[in-house]
């Protein structure tokens, strides 16, 4: 664009400058154009306001200009969209969109052209979002989102009754609302090769439904579900065991052998009475908790031993058969724990009201080294460890405030070697 004006008709004018901005009566831009009465400007798409001013020899300035304003780019009207869904009690997820616009603000606050954010929403109210989106020539669109109160006043309990169908390669999880508990809005699925795995599926997201279909290769799984509604997620179910594909028989009798800080796993192999059902591979499966293979998967081929070197630690370990038609289920789980490894603490309970949560355990039964420490392990499923790991030192008791939610606890001793058994574990709901 170009800007251009009269010239002055009196005899001390001997130049003039132009001043530009993007608000009314506020200049970020000046240029200085000598004598000349007109400037070519290369600008980005967007409203400007002008003014110029005239001085002489001395660059002593006289008065501006009127003001005049000039729209420069597209002046398309603007479109503004947005949703927003409650994600608990006081959070909710928004998404918005526009389009010919160059600017954008919700309720006020300035954001992206498009976008998706977690904001803070009301417990006890509907809460509205307005997005209003503006083009370069100050046209405005405004689109509102209400996201309303919960109908719930507590987060709902654990699916029930969860089944697993299978016809060929697809399988059809079936579940129950569990009729205590607040109303889900929607379910969560997971599904592992583990009895607490989720490496298949993690958290996939199912609407409120109570069925599910879906396509897996050869194999065994684990499938579980949790309930979800704005006050928060359930527990899970029960992990319930199915398979793709033939069954083959488990090996059995696992056990473990120590030679200094060496383990040989030993083994009966699976029974076949055809080819179909023969294994050609058996898998050792360790995990830092029943139920988990986090440690190790191990192939060995068609071996029934396997030693290795356990230096320190406890580890839960079970072996499973396997070919191209399938697997068998693990055989029971081992506990295997290296010479010298803390025994578990004891009477592991808890107290507290409200967000306090008080701890309190006795120390291992005697024998063994002392215990230098404790580790407190709280996890979303029994035995794991995945909302909070906490070292302590050599205390029988901790205090912490923890969110509104359900919480699997346990804890460990450590000594010299490291954490050893895990205590009995609780179940602490706030």
């Amino acid at each position: 664009m170009t800007a251009s004006w009269d010239r002055n008709s009196d005899t001390y004018t001997t130049g003039y400058r132009l001043f530009y901005g993007t608000a009314a009566g506020s200049y970020q831009w000046s240029v200085d154009v000598g004598n000349q009465i007109s400037k070519p400007l290369n600008l980005a798409a967007g409203r400007y306001y002008f003014v110029v001013r005239a001085y002489n020899a001395s660059f002593q300035y006289g008065p501006a200009s009127t003001e005049v304003t000039f729209t420069v780019g597209s002046t398309s009207s603007p479109t503004a969209n947005i949703t927003a869904t409650r994600q608990s009690a006081t959070t909710a997820l928004v998404t918005w969109q526009t389009t010919n616009a160059t600017s954008a603000t919700i309720n006020g606050t300035a954001v992206a052209l498009n976008g998706s954010a977690t904001m803070t929403v009301s417990a006890t109210t509907s809460t509205t979002f307005t997005l209003v989106a503006r083009n370069a020539a100050g046209t405005t669109a405004t689109d509102t989102a209400t996201v309303p109160v919960s109908t719930s006043t507590t987060a709902p309990l654990r699916p029930v009754n969860v089944r697993a169908s299978v016809s060929g390669t697809q399988v059809t999880v079936t579940w129950q609302r569990n009729p205590s508990g607040g109303a889900p809005t929607s379910y969560i699925l997971y599904i592992g090769r583990t009895m607490w795995g989720s490496e298949v599926i993690n958290g996939r997201s199912l609407g409120n439904v109570l069925s599910a279909t879906l396509t897996l290769s050869t194999g065994s799984y684990y499938v579980r579900l949790r309930a979800r509604n704005a006050l928060g997620n359930s527990a899970s179910s029960d992990p319930v065991l199915f398979r793709i594909g033939s069954q083959l028989s488990s090996p059995t009798d696992l056990t473990a052998n120590w030679s200094g800080t060496q383990t040989t796993l030993t083994w009966v192999a699976s029974s076949a009475d055809s080819p179909e059902t023969a294994p050609t591979d058996y898998v050792i499966e360790a995990g830092t908790a029943p139920g988990l293979a986090d440690v190790a998967a191990v192939k060995v081929g068609e071996e029934t031993t396997f030693s290795t070197d356990v230096p320190y630690g406890v580890y839960y370990v079970r072996v499973r058969a396997m070919n191209d038609h399938g697997d068998s289920n693990p055989t029971e789980e081992l506990v295997v724990a290296a010479p010298g490894s803390a025994q578990a603490p004891e009477a592991l309970t808890t107290s507290g009201e409200g967000t306090t949560v008080n701890l309190s355990w006795s120390p291992p039964a005697a024998g063994g080294e002392a215990p230098v420490g404790y580790l407190i392990e709280a996890g979303s499923d029994p035995g794991l460890s995945d909302i909070a790991t906490i070292q302590v030192g050599n205390v029988t008791s901790f205090t912490t405030q923890a969110p509104p939610g359900t919480y699997f606890v346990r804890v460990r001793a450590i000594n010299s070697r490291g954490p050893g058994l895990p205590s009995n574990e609780i179940i602490v709901q706030k």
